[in-house]
């Protein structure tokens, strides 16, 4: 609400001045008589009186329109601040959806993973329960073979096997290999073996790292033992252990070239061809 000019107010107070004291509406009897003991004119009085009013109406006004800013400010901060909250809500929702998803999505890895534990090669693996069927490590002659717990353990250096930092089997690998899978169809048939790899802590040479040189490394075995010597490829899986995995100290070249090695990894389980 806006308050009429000061040009209007002027108009206003005189035309209250001519209707004489007795009709102004803002001013008492006992107002009236002290202004005429003052010697102040009443008509003069009764326009001072208007005028403070109408002053004073104004700067109520102009405090009305200051606190109808402030509130109008308020209003837009809140208004930004909801904003800003419903924009920290999506977001948040969108981040659950997608931590969701990423669970769901594990979930399926996983089971793949357990799945593919459990059939390899169109085999499917049973556990070993049986007390008469227990793993007895067997002796293999210039080879590392250990027990370790229910797993036998059956060492290949790969020094023996591949020329330097190489996946290329040299001559002396065939009869080491030959006698291995021999010793593998003789007293772990069924067994499930898996054939890892693992190289010593320097940097693999020819572009590839420790995994890569592992993994085919790894690979090179299992063809030999598949194809050459005719065991069936559903007893064996194959992973690459890299550097991962070491023996020994890698400080010392004794250390290094024990811990280049395939190892081939008993387990009590059997496995049924499909």
């Amino acid at each position: 609400m806006r308050w009429p000019a000061s040009g209007t107010w002027l108009l206003v107070l005189a035309t209250v001045a001519t209707t004489g004291c007795n009709q102004n509406p803002y001013m008492s009897p006992q107002q009236m008589a002290a202004f005429q003991q003052q010697g102040v004119d009443p008509q003069n009085a009764q326009v001072y009186d208007l005028n403070r009013r109408a002053t004073a109406l104004d700067e109520n006004n102009q405090d009305l329109h200051a606190q109808l800013a402030q509130s109008r400010q308020q209003v837009q901060v809140v208004r930004e601040q909801v904003t800003l909250l419903q924009k920290q809500l999506g977001e948040t929702a969108n981040r659950l959806k997608d931590t969701q998803l990423a669970k769901e999505e594990v979930e399926k890895k996983y089971q793949a993973l357990e799945a593919s534990a459990t059939r390899r090669g169109g085999a499917i693996i049973t556990a070993n329960t049986s007390n008469k069927t227990v793993l007895r490590a067997v002796e293999i002659p210039g080879l590392t073979v250990r027990q370790d717990g229910d797993l036998v353990r059956i060492e290949l250096p790969t020094d023996q096997l591949f020329a330097p930092g190489t996946q290329q089997l040299v001559g002396s690998a065939f009869p080491i290999l030959d006698q291995v899978a021999s010793e593998i169809a003789r007293n772990y048939p069924r067994q499930l073996i898996g054939i890892e790899g693992h190289t010593d802590g320097a940097p693999a040479t020819g572009g590839a790292t420790n995994h890569q040189l592992a993994a085919a490394q790894a690979l090179a075995v299992f063809d030999q033992f598949t194809r050459r010597n005719r065991l069936p490829s559903s007893q064996f899986f194959v992973a690459a252990q890299g550097s991962n995995q070491p023996l020994t100290s890698n400080a010392t070249q004794a250390g290094r070239m024990q811990n280049r090695r395939v190892e081939l990894i008993v387990y009590p389980d059997t496995v049924d061809a499909r």
